[in-house]
């Protein structure tokens, strides 16, 4: 694998501008971070769980509405327990956590690229990266797995410095398990699986049985297993067959052996999720994997094309092991690794292709570099196709954006932030679209980057909790706000309000199924508050001795039909806003009064 190339920028300017992004990054990350509702259920979990710890004194064993949660390894916990005795206990500081490691993913980015490709293509990585949807989202929920990928990132790296390195080759190996093994003790098992593949199969495919027996992998054992086993052992000598058997049932047996169908979900999850970089990461690909070529040539017939193709794949694969082209190889095989493995395990969840995002950004972030080397490249198919994509992505996105703003506008004050965004979002595709026909490229490069971010910073700081009407978010301040202890909270029928609910407030939020529950939950102490509809509390309720503590409205579940839309469009929301929305309703035991 090549050494350092020289950087793109003088070497006084890039700390410079690397720090000037990151701080823009950490910017967009917690922009209205405490603020926004939460779309993770998960967030439940640890939100809940760490708050008990940091009440009760108990830093070892996780709790959830008074049972044991074996699920993870503490250390995520450990994290949000510090953020919150730092920041105050609150939704900002649970998320701030994924917030700060999603923000060092950026510098960390950049270094590998520097070390693995060049300067040019380390600073497009590091812009392209944080606009990667999937690493914006998570970045902003308070969640294990951006925590974990900043530690699978940082093993990479020091497993790439030990392949390079000749001089020192133990010191970067063994901070690379001692990542891991942090890394697993945030998630687990794939925080080890993740790098093993990637560098396992790098070697493999190399054949470079000396770079194998140079890793170390009797040190790489004991550093993991000084760092794992001392909180599992001491889990297993105070829960003792209760912990043993769900480590080896639900998290071992039950996510091998299940009925889900085999599918190519994550195939779609890389696509969807990394829009619009994966155009241009699949253009990458068929450039590399020679499909087509940056380099104009003579056009062939499609049938001399594809009777050729065997040959040229296999030319193609010698070069992939040729030093210059082995960061590229490396990057792949990267991406393979989770792909396949979360594949054939058939466990789907979007965010387990968050690992990969570094790679993506890097394989396209050279393509693009290349294409900066040879101008007249971006005149071609291969770039104009993905290019005019994601201007049209960008237009569409701001338009509906636009129209669901004045939709809502006269039913709902619509935020001066999201306003201006919404009007300067329509000038940005026309910005990138002029900087191309300018032909000032690497501008539209940093541009296109710039834009996507600010576009996920709008949708996830202003537009999704605008348009997002959860009234949680209202009655949770209130609770908040009442200085008594021990305070319990009941939704009757609310569903997924329920984990909305308990990642607000950080306090034990029951589901009530039926009246008999919500008697027996108001007589279970003293604290109570209960959240139902305002038409089951009037029909339902009307002698129990509640006490109404606030109102809000939020949208009601309906289906929506091409008449209904068709009426929409013609009378525009509000008269039609109270069969599209529902009232909600705080209530407290009367007692409390």
């Amino acid at each position: 694998m090549q050494t350092q190339p020289q950087p793109y920028f003088p070497s006084t300017r890039e700390p410079l501008l690397l720090g000037l992004l990151t701080l823009f990054c950490f910017f967009a990350f917690t922009y209205n971070l405490g603020e926004v509702p939460p779309y993770h259920a998960d967030e439940n979990f640890y939100v809940t769980s760490t708050r008990n710890m940091v009440d009760s004194g108990d830093y070892i064993t996780p709790m959830y509405h008074d049972k044991k949660r074996f699920a993870k390894p503490v250390l995520f916990y450990w994290l949000v327990a510090a953020s919150y005795k730092t920041f105050g206990i609150n939704l900002f500081s649970a998320r701030l956590v994924s917030a700060f490691f999603g923000t060092l993913c950026i510098p960390l980015v950049y270094i590998l690229a520097r070390r693995m490709f060049d300067g040019r293509t380390a600073i497009i990585s590091a812009l392209l990266l944080p606009g990667c949807y999937l690493h914006f989202q998570i970045a902003r929920w308070a969640i294990t797995d951006m925590t974990m990928n900043f530690f699978v990132m940082l093993a990479f790296y020091f497993f790439i410095r030990g392949l390079q390195d000749k001089s020192d080759q133990n010191t970067p190996y063994c901070l690379a398990y001692l990542c891991m093994g942090i890394g697993f003790m945030i998630k687990g098992p794939p925080a080890i699986l993740i790098p093993a593949l990637g560098v396992g199969g790098f070697i493999l495919i190399l054949r470079d049985w000396k770079k194998l027996s140079q890793l170390r992998l009797g040190y790489g054992t004991v550093i993991l297993l000084a760092i794992i086993l001392p909180w599992f052992v001491t889990m297993l000598n105070i829960h003792g067959d209760e912990f043993k058997n769900h480590i080896l049932g639900a998290e071992l047996r039950d996510r091998m052996v299940h009925d889900i169908p085999f599918s190519f979900y994550y195939f779609g999850v890389t696509l969807r999720y990394y829009l619009p970089w994966s155009l241009f990461f699949i253009a990458a690909l068929a450039v590399r994997f020679g499909f087509t070529s940056i380099i104009p040539s003579e056009t062939s017939s499609e049938k001399r094309y594809f009777a050729s193709l065997p040959g040229k794949l296999k030319i193609r694969y010698r070069e992939l092991t040729e030093e210059d082209n082995q960061p590229f190889l490396f990057c792949v095989l990267w991406i393979l690794g989770p792909l396949l493995l979360f594949t054939l395990f058939r466990i789907e969840h979007s965010r387990y292709m968050l690992p990969v995002s570094p790679a993506i950004a890097m394989i396209t972030a050279h393509f693009l570099s290349q294409l900066i080397d040879s101008p007249n490249s971006f005149q071609q198919r291969i770039f104009k196709i993905p290019f005019y994509l994601t201007i049209i992505f960008y237009f569409l996105i701001v338009t509906v954006t636009g129209v669901a703003v004045l939709a809502l506008n006269p039913a709902f004050p619509v935020p001066l932030a999201l306003m201006v965004q919404s009007t300067l979002g329509l000038c940005m595709p026309a910005l990138i679209f002029l900087l191309y026909k300018s032909r000032k490229y690497f501008p539209m490069t940093i541009a296109l980057a710039v834009i996507q971010i600010i576009i996920l910073t709008s949708l996830s700081g202003d537009a999704l909790s605008f348009f997002n009407r959860h009234p949680m978010k209202a009655f949770s301040m209130q609770i908040l706000a009442d200085p008594q202890t021990d305070k319990r909270i009941g939704l009757y029928q609310l569903g997924s309000h329920r984990a909305r609910m308990g990642v607000l407030t950080g306090l034990p939020s029951l589901k009530l199924n039926n009246p008999e529950e919500v008697k027996r939950f108001i007589q279970s102490g003293k604290n109570i508050y209960i959240v139902m509809r305002q038409s089951d509390w009037q029909n339902k309720f009307p002698d129990l001795h509640l006490v109404l503590q606030s109102t809000d409205s939020g949208w009601k579940k309906s289906h929506m039909d091409q008449d209904k839309i068709n009426e929409l469009l013609k009378d525009g929301l509000k008269p039609h806003l109270k069969e599209l929305s529902e009232n909600y309703v705080l209530l407290k035991a009367g007692n409390q009064g």
